[in-house]
């Protein structure tokens, strides 16, 4: 006779505390088993790569620690193909998992497994992960119903329970994933306990510095808060960030706080469009702006001068680079990159989204394509922005480290030209004995035309009726009307 059990399945909730899933399942009597599918159909994908799964496995490791046994298992398996198998091991009784805002390739299947565990009359408990909701039709009240979630008292486990409950084995059919990844020296690392470390070393000092640093390359590696990898796979709760922010001893300007406060809950706010409009994965926010995508073409040698950080601009090839070597990137340069790659480049976005996608640690679908397509001009709700990264580069650069760290060939360039090296008088370099090495002596494009194009393009499709008709949509879909608005 097959034995009873539960099975809680993590997804982007790679914790302990505050962990509603697990703490539900503990409710029941059953055995229970704790997996984490590492998906091949999932995790093949061209938004996803290696530091995505060192990331995951740093996590599953770190609750294993916590509890001092193997509960957790990381298999690598379709969904699927591991709850048919394991039903057939087991008597599956119950599912719980937090409900996932993820991709179409998880979203459907979700869909597909909804069908089959009502089939076999398994019950699946689906939890609200991070104030986000599931079915709605507008966004009346939104503000207000998000900040009662994330005021609710947090939920801590029993670990010992856990540890009895929960199986320290994985059957055959589910073998282990256990890759032989050596370590990095750059990537971040995961787990819930350097989660609630970062947090409390910048609610406690490091906040100091968070509105002089947010919008610089180098400075803000240190000074913003560095927790989005962690939001982003939920080795810590957007619940328990707010209510340690609310709790924290105010350290430098109050400003700061209400920043990172803001931050939190736009963070909501684009995953819940992205809840509401999956379709932001394959076409833009705006449909009246296809008009424009589609008539950009695929240019192998831009996308790829791009992506390798030869693209002739040195702050846009420092922070691809610096992308490239450690997963992350400061808000503006990310808006500053996506926008050379959708307006100086002209290239179609999808390209674009899904290689950056895939080099963000802290890649959370639901932030990550309405981003990007904001900062590509295809709203036609927000500002149209075409950065300068010549002006990027000075105002947040100004004596070029940043670049220099990044683009060794630069390194004996002066900060007077670091920004725009082209412009060093042919004599003075010469006399000087400055050499580029292997780096393009000039931008890929035209940074003056590339920009007036790009410019009367977007802006000229903006007074367009399609699309002011899709900003209408926009607008009555996924913005919120109630008084707790701002």
């Amino acid at each position: 006779m097959r034995e009873a059990i539960d099975i809680v399945w993590f997804k982007r909730d790679l914790r302990l505390h505050d962990h509603e899933a697990l703490c539900q399942a503990l409710h029941g009597s059953n055995k229970l088993w704790l997996v984490f599918l590492h998906e091949p159909g999932l995790f093949d994908l061209p938004q996803y790569d290696e530091r995505h799964s060192r990331f995951i496995i740093d996590s599953v490791e770190d609750i294993n620690i916590q509890i001092g046994a193997p509960i957790l298992h990381l298999i690598s398996t379709d969904a699927m193909y591991f709850f048919k198998k394991a039903n057939e091991h087991f008597d599956v009784q119950h599912v719980f998992s937090h409900q996932e805002t993820g991709i179409k390739y998880t979203f459907d299947r979700d869909i597909e497994l909804k069908k089959w565990f009502l089939h076999h009359e398994i019950k699946w408990h689906e939890f609200v992960a991070n104030g986000v909701q599931r079915g709605l039709k507008n966004r009346q009240d939104w503000v207000k119903k998000w900040l009662t979630d994330v005021s609710l008292p947090t939920q801590s486990i029993d670990k010992e329970l856990l540890k009895k409950r929960a199986l320290q084995f994985s059957p055959d059919f589910a073998p282990l994933y256990l890759p032989n990844f050596e370590p990095h020296p750059f990537f971040q690392r995961g787990g819930e306990r350097r989660a609630h470390h970062i947090l409390q070393s910048f609610l406690t000092d490091r906040i100091k510095a968070y509105a002089l640093s947010i919008s610089k390359p180098q400075e803000s590696r240190k000074g913003c808060s560095r927790i989005s990898p962690h939001l982003a796979w939920g080795t810590i709760s957007v619940r328990t960030v707010y209510q340690s922010m609310r709790q924290a001893p105010i350290v430098g300007s109050k400003r700061n706080f209400k920043a990172f406060a803001d931050r939190l809950r736009w963070q909501a706010h684009f995953i819940q469009k992205f809840e509401s409009e999956w379709e932001y994965e394959f076409l833009p926010i705006n449909r009246g702006y296809l008009a424009v995508d589609n008539v950009k073409t695929m240019d192998q040698v831009k996308f790829d001068a791009w992506k390798s950080g030869t693209t002739g601009v040195p702050l846009i090839d420092a922070c691809m680079r610096c992308l490239n070597a450690t997963g992350y990137l400061n808000f503006r340069m990310r808006a500053m990159v996506v926008s050379f790659y959708s307006q100086y480049l002209w290239l179609p976005w999808k390209p674009g989204a899904d290689y950056l996608a895939s080099m963000f640690t802290d890649f959370e679908p639901g932030i990550h394509y309405s981003q990007f397509q904001m900062q590509s001009g295809y709203t036609g709700v927000n500002t149209i922005r075409i950065y300068n990264p010549i002006k990027q580069s000075k105002d947040h650069d100004a004596h070029g480290n940043f670049i220099r760290q990044w683009i060794p060939e630069l390194i004996n360039i002066p900060a007077p030209y670091i920004h725009e090296p082209w412009t060093i008088p042919p004599l003075e370099f010469a006399m000087m004995g400055y050499s580029l090495g292997s780096y393009p002596s000039r931008p890929l494009v035209d940074l003056s035309k590339s920009r007036a194009y790009a410019s009367s393009m977007l802006y000229g499709k903006k007074k367009d009726k399609s699309v002011k008709i899709e900003a209408q949509r926009i607008l009555n879909k996924h913005v919120n009307k109630s008084p707790f608005r701002k």
